[in-house]
């Protein structure tokens, strides 16, 4: 089988929780089938965060990926990953790397599968479970063929036999072209303690709080949960929370292993956006909420009531 090369995201210096998973299955996959992995990033790290992988053998620090937009930036990388027979690409679904991604698969006439949530060696080629219908249905397709480039996404849960290593990792960098259409003027990141795709506990609060000055109590409970805040849409377009908080359809979607919604009646927009999570605990005073249908756990109660005394409890501990 042909090399593999898996694109890692990271945020200060840490690669987040999506692409470590990637990183787990992408290297027992190497191995179950026979190939190499070379791990490509947008930030500086050291060949030991690398090394207990047993299939990896090399890690390219990519420089300037905020100018992906056109072939002629991103050449050196088509040279690189030429050099190095590489033809699977696996990735977890972001927009910068979408980005990036369009202009590989085009450039080296390879199909680009989004939203995959597993993959399988079968006879004649792989076997591809991916999401659609903004995550409410799932399609198995197949590819015929080895090269082929994946977009996972963060809700994807592999599992394969653990293959430990002790790889010798070597290191490179690859400095991307000047693009002459367009320049980057300012970077401002988001900020926040805990980014919300990375996020393995969410609460997620809507109109029931009835005006923003009553937000402290969802921030103070997630400070004791060490969870990130989320918002639905009629919130942010109230301008009640930032936009970048809104979870949904048109939102930011997220997989965390517990999301907490309170005070959200549960739309399918909103629910597009969260049902990759593993656990879903709803709070709300109506019993004919629709999100209730959706829960793993409901509390019927009234948000006023039911969050201070959650957080009293667990303060008290």
């Amino acid at each position: 089988m042909k090399n593999i090369a898996v694109f890692i995201d990271s945020k200060s210096g840490q690669i987040t929780e999506s692409s470590k998973r990637l990183l787990d299955f992408t290297s027992n996959w190497a191995i179950q089938h026979g190939a190499i992995t070379h791990v490509y990033g947008f930030e500086p790290f050291s060949s030991e965060l690398f090394s207990a992988y047993a299939s990896i053998k090399q890690y390219t620090h990519i420089k300037a990926p905020e100018l992906v937009n056109h072939n002629q930036v991103i050449a050196p990388l088509f040279d690189e990953i030429q050099s190095k027979e590489i033809g699977q690409f696996f990735y977890v679904k972001t927009l910068l790397m979408d980005t990036m991604a369009s202009s590989i698969a085009n450039s080296l006439h390879i199909p680009l599968i989004s939203n995959v949530l597993n993959v399988e060696k079968v006879a004649v080629g792989f076997q591809l479970t991916k999401s659609v219908f903004s995550g409410k249905a799932t399609i198995t397709t197949e590819i015929k063929g080895e090269s082929f480039m994946i977009a996972f996404s963060k809700s994807f849960s592999i599992d394969l036999p653990s293959h430990a290593g002790n790889s010798v990792v070597g290191l490179s960098e690859i400095t991307l072209g000047i693009d002459q259409q367009n320049k980057l003027l300012e970077n401002h990141p988001l900020t926040g303690s805990i980014p919300l795709p990375d996020a393995a506990i969410v609460l997620g609060a809507g109109r029931g709080f009835k005006d923003p000055s009553n937000w402290w109590i969802v921030e103070d409970l997630a400070k004791e949960l060490g969870a990130a805040t989320a918002c639905s849409k009629p919130v942010s377009d109230l301008n009640w929370r930032p936009h970048h908080e809104h979870v949904g359809q048109t939102g930011v979607k997220i997989a965390p292993k517990l999301y907490i919604a309170c005070g959200i009646s549960g739309a399918i927009q909103h629910l597009a956006g969260v049902n990759g999570s593993r656990k879903i605990v709803v709070i709300n005073n109506d019993p004919e909420a629709p999100f209730f249908k959706h829960a793993d756990y409901g509390i019927v109660g009234d948000v006023f009531d039911v969050l201070p005394r959650l957080l009293n409890k667990l303060k008290s501990h």
